[in-house]
């Protein structure tokens, strides 16, 4: 049986040929060129095209069982009433919003009431605060639709204006806890429910419609799933439904995510918490990771040393500068889209490597950060990384050793996308139930922590929170 995942995600699309007994059998990825877009805004219908395109190449002439739908958790568009767009798509990269998010963050009551309804803070991640602005700015909205990437694409492939309430959950506009649209919400954007799309689960698929079939290359009438986000996606790849299992993923941007059966919201709003594609999933996200790295190297390495020579040098337990990795604001824990980043505490014996090591250790510091905030909810069996991060044996041990616990390394280069061909395998009936989906763990690397390094971090981790705590 053949699935097809398509998935448009901040840079690139991407489609995936899945078999239920081969796994992965045809690939076709493109990034958005500068005609698509960039720094937070896309061609809605430029992406759309792009996606269709990869799905072709993959699938034209094929016997797709299914067609899953994946987005991210953080786009919207404006669109007239025949959904056409007449605005670019807005993603959490779009940074103009800041000003508006801190005069927001600055009235204690309306912060506390946005954040305790829908998990989400005043930021610019949001696609509400995206809208916010765009109302301060002079928009009017009272004769629009708004819908996300994900949810544009499901529409042109089934005719059908819905949106996953996984997807709306990470956009500041669904009540966490009834898992409906917040009515306060609306009432402060002067929008009404009938400008957004049904919200739906997974489980309500649509049939393909002759455009998408034409464009694909495909059958008429075969089940589409509506569009969940990358993250909740990633979950149920890495079959991290259970409670005591915690996904780590750092790429360019980093994330933790842990499952829950209920909403939980920490009373120092440091933690997002959003619905998964079954259960809620409590978490954290920094905007500072891979891009770090990869401005390090390319902008104070002049792109002269690799990533493999500056790891070359013994390691040294001593104090290496600190570095905040805020240099495209903060997300978790301070939610502070302005704050700057950069290094501190620098002597003239710091070699380049010392700097580099600071990077990595800043960026793994950012996340234990959180990873402490989410252990009072429940400390984590499992700790299953991913990402980019893999690619550096070095980092990795840096990380067990920080977090003093051992980490799974699992090399799954398409998660998001292998967690939507199981919802399209699923609505094809060859998986009865995505929760029993279980991901096999014994091929992973673990890497064990080194206790003898539990003090020298703690010491490290020390200096960053003074540094932090002084540029707040």
């Amino acid at each position: 049986m053949l699935v097809l995942a398509l998935e448009s995600s901040t840079s690139s699309a991407k489609a995936i040929l899945y078999d239920s007994a081969k796994g992965v059998i045809d690939i076709c990825s493109k990034r958005y060129d500068p005609q698509i877009g960039g720094d937070g805004i896309t061609d809605t219908d430029g992406v759309l095209r792009l996606t269709l395109e990869a799905g072709k190449t993959v699938a034209q002439g094929k016997d797709i069982a299914a067609i899953a739908i994946c987005g991210t958790w953080h786009s919207i568009a404006i669109c007239d009433k025949n959904l056409q767009p007449v605005s670019k798509t807005y993603s959490w990269n779009y940074m103009l919003p800041s000003e508006s998010c801190r005069s927001i963050r600055k009235n204690e009551q309306l912060t506390a009431e946005l954040y305790n309804r829908t998990g989400c803070m005043p930021h610019v991640t949001y696609p509400r605060q995206t809208l916010l602005y765009l109302q301060e700015q002079g928009y009017v909205f009272n004769d629009k639709l708004f819908i996300s990437q994900g949810a544009y694409n499901f529409f042109k492939l089934t005719g059908v204006f819905c949106e996953s309430r996984s997807t709306v959950s990470g956009s500041g506009l669904l009540n966490i806890h009834a898992l409906e649209y917040d009515d306060f919400v609306l009432d402060l954007l002067q929008i009404k429910k009938e400008q957004l799309g049904q919200l739906v689960s997974y489980q309500e698929i649509q049939p393909l419609n002759e455009f998408g079939a034409n464009i694909l290359g495909v059958s008429r009438g075969i089940p589409v799933v509506p569009a969940p986000p990358d993250g909740a996606l990633n979950q149920v790849s890495s079959g991290a439904g259970s409670v005591d299992r915690m996904t780590i993923s750092i790429g360019t941007s980093a994330a933790l995510r842990l499952t829950s059966d209920h909403p939980f919201l920490p009373e120092n709003r440091q933690l997002w918490c959003y619905y998964g594609v079954t259960d809620w999933i409590v978490g954290a996200a920094t905007a500072g990771a891979g891009n770090c790295i990869n401005w390090f190297v390319q902008q104070c390495c002049g792109n002269r040393w690799t990533f493999e020579e500056l790891e070359t040098s013994p390691e040294v337990w001593e104090s290496t500068p600190v570095f905040l990795p805020f240099l495209f604001g903060e997300r978790c824990p301070g939610w502070q889209d302005e704050r700057l980043g950069g290094f501190y505490a620098i002597k003239a014996s710091h070699s380049i490597h010392d700097m580099y090591r600071a990077v990595q250790a800043g960026i793994l510091f950012n996340l234990f950060q959180c990873f402490e905030v989410i252990r009072q909810i429940r400390k984590p069996k499992d700790l299953i990384v991913s990402g980019g991060i893999l690619n550096s044996r070095q980092w990795v041990q840096m990380m067990a050793d920080i977090f003093q616990s051992e980490v799974k390394c699992v090399k799954n280069l398409h998660a998001s996308s292998t967690g939507a061909a199981i919802l399209g395998f699923h609505a094809a009936g060859a998986i009865k139930d995505i929760k029993t989906f279980e991901t096999d763990y014994e091929g992973a690397v673990r890497i064990p922590e080194n206790p003898e390094s539990a003090g020298y971090y703690t010491e490290q981790y020390q200096r960053y929170l003074h540094w932090y705590e002084i540029t707040r």
